[in-house]
């Protein structure tokens, strides 16, 4: 099997999380959270931070690509909400979305959008505003997707 291309492997990810949940407006292409405004909230948005380059034990190059997804989500500034139960919603369907399912779970329990890649998972600290002060949340969740 030929090697995917990164755009195959990016379509196949940003297909996959933007339809983890109900959102109003999504962009693969990078939009920072001052520029979306409260009609298209929920709001999905992703950046690819980097790639690497490293050798696996018998000697052929493995290729991670690190990526982002961001979440943007208008809190409102009501006392009696509790801003963090929309933002865990929709962390929780990003997770659902990337869980292994079908061949993938059967096959070594690992998200391979599709036979694409060897691994697609959440990896590293996610930071996490849920808007309690200013009514705007935001989630970054660091990503790695390991091409073989």
């Amino acid at each position: 099997m030929a090697t995917p291309s990164r755009e195959q492997i990016s379509a196949a990810f940003f297909n996959l999380i933007a339809g983890a949940a109900d959102f109003t407006a999504t962009s693969r292409r990078f939009v920072h959270w001052d520029q979306v405004n409260e009609t298209q909230m929920p709001f999905l948005t992703m950046l690819k931070t980097g790639e690497l380059r490293t050798r696996q034990a018998e000697g052929l190059p493995t290729l991670t690509i690190n990526a982002h997804v961001f979440i943007y989500l208008s809190a409102g500034m009501d006392p009696e909400d509790v801003p963090d139960t929309a933002m865990n919603a929709l962390l929780d369907a990003i997770d659902a979305a990337v869980a292994p399912s079908g061949v993938d779970a059967l096959s070594g329990n690992k998200q391979t959008l599709g036979g694409l890649v060897s691994h697609c998972y959440p990896l590293g600290p996610a930071f996490i505003d849920t808007g309690d002060l200013d009514g705007k949340a935001v989630a970054a969740i660091p990503f790695q997707i390991l091409v073989p």
